[in-house]
């Protein structure tokens, strides 16, 4: 009886302990309490339909490293096009094995996903760029390129720089350190 309760108990405990929807992968740093609001994308001309997902793959080694490198563009906005730029640098050793790395986009906010669910032992670089979007109303001074948790609540990233052109609505983080993966994104 013993020999099944403990069975029963490591089985639960290996169950809850790789859910994904966990945030034991997560940074330790303390999440802000400071207010925000995700930056938004414009409407593409005729619309996005519900089965619109712009998702990317790439198998990469993490002893060997790599570079994911994609792009994507759609007509709409106030400049007649939008364009999303995104590369993932892994340095060698990162991470163990091989994984199918993903990239999905938000097609709504300057957010996306990356997965699977992982950490790094040295962080993956991120640069990402979104030029097209109405950034009317949008202070420069307080945009930010941050993890979203799961609760809602913001992690600033490190990263080397972040520039921002209202003029001609550009957003563009270069460096930025990812530790690990979940939503990342820019907000105001």
């Amino acid at each position: 009886m013993k020999y099944l309760l403990t069975l029963s108990l490591a089985s639960l405990l290996l169950f809850i302990g790789c859910n994904q929807e966990s945030e034991i992968l997560a940074p330790v740093e303390e999440p802000s309490s400071q207010e925000y609001t995700l930056i938004s994308l414009p409407k593409p001309t005729g619309g996005l339909s519900i089965e619109t997902i712009y998702s990317f793959s790439m198998e990469i080694s993490g002893e060997q490293g790599g570079t994911f490198y994609n792009y994507f563009n759609y007509e709409g906005g106030q400049f007649g096009e939008v364009w999303v730029v995104s590369t993932l640098v892994f340095p060698a050793n990162s991470f163990s094995g091989y994984e199918d790395i993903t990239k999905t986009y938000n097609t709504d906010y300057t957010t996306m996903e990356y997965g699977p669910s992982m950490s790094f032992n040295e962080p993956v670089l991120c640069d990402l760029l979104y030029y097209g979007l109405d950034l009317t109303g949008i202070n420069p001074e307080t945009v930010r390129f941050v993890y979203i948790r799961n609760d809602g609540t913001i992690v600033d990233c490190e990263y080397e720089s972040l520039t921002i052109n209202v003029a001609s609505g550009l957003l563009y983080v270069t460096n930025a350190q990812l530790n690990h993966f979940s939503r990342y994104g820019f907000v105001n």
